[in-house]
């Protein structure tokens, strides 16, 4: 429906609502076309016959009556009319407002809007999500009002920026500046074309982006309103850049190859790109070129730097959402100060008796390592002998005297190695007691075993037999420290108590007995099927026989203590077969 908005931007100011148009684009912005989908509703006639045959919906709610579309160059409705002006058929067209951008509409024969009408919200998107500074959102509204919008640019990597109170103005009427003034529309109950001289038009939206968020690729755009009246149609996406082309890095310089530690070094850039919207950052990376930090300050096209330490150069050559990195240069600084460590902190050096201990860090390379009596050094390598070494605790001194001399110092503790490792309560069965070691294990310290099948606790050395496999282990104790220590386990199959015995002196099922090892208070119960008790036993190493009772259905309890001290109880029947 046709609505006036007279001083529509003074009421927009008024309300402290920002309308963002391409007004405010900078003229060295690129513009490129997105495409995209996700739209809703066909809102532009086109070919010969009724609007309805070409659209599914208006642009406006309107009434029973009048309810208009917008209309192509190639519609002519049933009278044989066509519109005076339209849209292109291409669906591509420039700004009117905004030099260099253009805007690639949906086709005329399919979906081309996405069409909102009431409180609701959709999302345009991009089939080849990229970088840029700016999104070009080309929309419109019949029924309009002041109502803003909210609009959310949301990027490859899961991040977004929110864009709230936007204001997109009525298609008619309104006093904005339109990106297209399409001059005609067409009504979807009757087919009349009403032709105008500067309606109905149709508006561009400008999202500027943060400039962390310009090396992001846009991987869509979601639109969502609070308001019923106006009905919002987003018809279009273009991304805008000042600079589409990676510029090139080049190539770091620098004045000389080595200088001692804070001493000035002049770096430069050969062979890359130079121009007016280029910005450079120099970076510095001390790790042999895995890791660039920036170096703060350092954002001309030259930089005198004052190294402290070994370190590799580059400049970030930028143009606005792309970048370059030069050509790394290594600036070698000599040492006057040494590092040495045989633990990589919070670890202490303490090592056990056992093998060597090599050196984690001694730079710069090149010195002699020496310690006192009783540790065993290499003076070249600096690995210790810790077998060969006495119990105790040294400084280790590393010395260097060229370029500079330098001398760097720490401490090492050479630990007796720990108790041999042993369980309690041998042999293992898979249904009986976790096996536990026979001592606590010291903070920090860890088990293993080989080969896998045996479940043990890293840090208690609990093995559960249940879930293990019936097999013989190799399980390791290691100290904190590095002392290792080994012990041999083997797990049983699993005790099953048997359900018939037949005593007949052959040797097999002779007997009805407990098989666990390493148990007290022993009990055994045997009761007849009338629940009379028939034998009871203390004594775990003889079994029942049923010498004295006739064949047939028994029940037992077994009652024990087991080696952990957990006492036991187990249930069943037993058939005695003579």
């Amino acid at each position: 429906m046709k609505k006036h908005f007279t001083r529509f931007a003074p009421l927009l100011a008024g309300l402290g609502i920002s309308m963002l148009t391409a007004g405010g684009a900078l003229a060295q912005v690129s513009y490129v076309p997105a495409a995209v989908t996700g739209y809703t509703a066909d809102v532009i006639a086109n070919g010969a016959g009724p609007v309805a045959g070409s659209t599914t919906n208006t642009v406006d709610r309107g009434n029973s009556t009048v309810r208009w579309c917008f209309a192509d160059s190639s519609f002519v409705n049933p009278a044989g009319q066509r519109p005076t002006r339209a849209l292109p058929v291409s669906g591509f067209f420039r700004s009117r407002t905004t030099p260099g951008l253009t805007y690639q509409m949906g086709p005329s024969t399919g979906n081309n809007s996405l069409r909102i009408d009431g409180a609701a919200s959709g999302t345009l998107t991009l089939t080849n999500p990229q970088p840029c500074s700016e999104v070009m959102v080309l929309a419109t509204e019949g029924n309009g009002s002041t109502a803003p919008k909210t609009f959310i640019v949301n990027f490859t990597d899961g991040t977004s920026q929110v864009f709230l109170n936007v204001v997109v103005p009525d298609w008619f009427g309104n006093g904005a500046t339109p990106a297209l003034i399409v001059g005609s529309r067409v009504n979807r109950p009757d087919n009349t074309i009403d032709n105008q001289p500067n309606d109905p038009t149709i508006y561009e939206v400008r999202l500027p982006l943060a400039v962390a968020n310009y090396s992001k690729s846009v991987q869509s755009v979601f639109v969502s309103k609070t308001s019923t009246d106006p009905v919002l149609n987003v018809m279009g996406i273009s991304l805008g850049s000042d600079c589409l082309g990676a510029p090139t890095g080049g190539a770091a310089r620098a004045s000389t190859a080595s200088v001692c530690p804070g001493s000035p070094v002049a770096l430069s850039l050969t062979g890359n790109t130079i121009g007016g919207s280029i910005t450079y950052q120099w970076q510095a990376s001390t790790d042999g070129g895995t890791t660039f930090a920036d170096i703060a300050g350092a954002t001309a096209a030259t930089y005198t730097a004052r190294p402290t330490a070994t370190t590799q150069y580059r400049a970030r050559v930028t143009c606005r959402v792309q970048s370059g990195n030069s050509t790394p240069i290594t600036v070698t600084v000599l040492p006057n100060t040494a590092s040495l460590t045989y633990a990589v902190p919070p670890a202490t050096p303490t090592f056990c008796q056992q093998g060597t201990a090599a050196v984690v860090t001694a730079s710069p390379a090149g010195g002699r390592f020496s310690s006192s009596t009783g540790l065993v050094i290499d003076a070249a390598t600096g690995t210790i002998d810790l077998a060969a070494s006495a119990l105790g605790t040294y400084n280790v001194t590393y010395t260097l005297t060229a370029p500079c001399a330098a001398t760097a110092t720490t401490t090492v503790t050479i630990a007796a190695p720990p108790a041999p490792l042993a369980y309690n309560c041998p042999p293992f069965y898979k249904n009986g007691p976790n096996a536990v070691p026979a001592f606590a294990p010291a903070a920090g310290s860890r088990f293993a075993a080989a080969p896998n099948g045996l479940v043990v606790d890293a840090s208690t050395g609990v093995v559960d037999l249940t879930a293990s496999n019936e097999g013989s282990y190799t399980v390791s104790y290691t100290t904190a420290n590095g002392c290792r220590t080994t012990t041999s386990l083997k797990v049983e199959k699993a005790v099953v108590y048997t359900n018939i015995i037949t005593p007949n002196g052959d040797g097999k099922n002779d007997e009805l007995r407990l098989v666990m090892p390493n148990v007290t208070d022993f009990s055994l119960q045997v009761f007849n099927r009338w629940g009379k008790r028939v034998y009871t036993s203390k004594d775990v190493s003889k079994g029942w026989t049923a010498a004295s009772s006739p064949a047939g259905v028994y029940y037992y309890l077994m009652e024990y203590t087991n080696c952990q001290g957990r006492r036991e109880s187990y249930k069943n029947w037993l058939e005695v077969v003579k």
